[in-house]
């Protein structure tokens, strides 16, 4: 695939072992383009195979998701589907959700049930159960969010999370969000229109109690540096 920035790459299964996973590459920005190829990496052969090509105009609504940058993705399914939301054309700023099969190399798009996100582009979002989880972005004109929602997968349903107690992290974008046993955990981030980056805070929303708050960070001067546009995943 040509190298890009602000793509989603998303594990997935390639078979029932689970030894044999792969990543699909969706989306970017290249500096010129909006992709929409979808691409998938072979970690046994370390070998990529397009899955999909790239369309130069934007494609079919009803079969193919517009090509965009600053989307999320997660997997589902025992990772043989990949569910992506919102992200920005360049011209426009979306709050769809598709779903792309791993073995059909076919989009499903989503209709969705009741109030659903603003359009937004630099979000997180990660899943746990059934459950995806969406948190912060910029907005159209350029302000960071810090609403956190759940989309039911099964139900395609929204709902806005409000929390029953603690201070929600400062609106942002360019963060991760990632599970972490019965808690979401924010990290990082900046606020373009505060010119502000976000330091080594962790905050985070404990599902059960529904509240935000806040994790205790140890470790040296090394690990303190602010930054955004980062990635992180759960290990363990």
């Amino acid at each position: 695939p040509i190298g890009r920035a602000r793509a989603t790459l998303s594990p997935v299964s390639l078979s029932s072992s689970a030894h044999l996973v792969g990543l699909l590459l969706f989306g970017g920005y290249d500096g010129g383009s909006y992709f929409d190829d979808v691409w998938l990496f072979d970690t046994c052969t370390a070998a990529w195979m397009m899955l999909l090509p790239h369309t130069a105009q934007s494609a079919d609504a009803s079969v193919r998701p517009d090509g965009r940058a600053g989307h999320s993705a997660i997997t589902r399914n025992s990772s043989l589907k990949v569910v992506i939301f919102g992200g920005t054309t360049g011209g426009s700023f979306l709050n769809d959700a598709l779903s792309f099969s791993v073995r059909t190399c076919q989009w499903t798009r989503h209709e969705c049930a009741g109030a659903s996100p603003s359009p937004r582009n630099d979000h997180a979002a990660c899943r746990v159960a059934e459950s995806m989880y969406v948190f912060g972005g910029d907005d159209s004109n350029n302000y960071s969010l810090n609403e956190l929602w759940e989309y039911t997968l099964d139900t395609r349903i929204w709902t806005q999370v409000v929390g029953a107690g603690g201070s929600s992290p400062s609106p942002r974008s360019g963060h991760s969000l990632i599970p972490l046993v019965n808690r979401l955990v924010v990290f990082g981030g900046n606020n373009p229109a505060q010119r502000q980056v976000f330091d080594l805070a962790l905050r985070c929303f404990d599902l059960h109690r529904r509240r935000w708050i806040d994790l205790a960070v140890g470790g040296g001067d090394e690990i303190t540096r602010s930054r955004t546009h980062h990635a992180a995943i759960p290990c363990g």
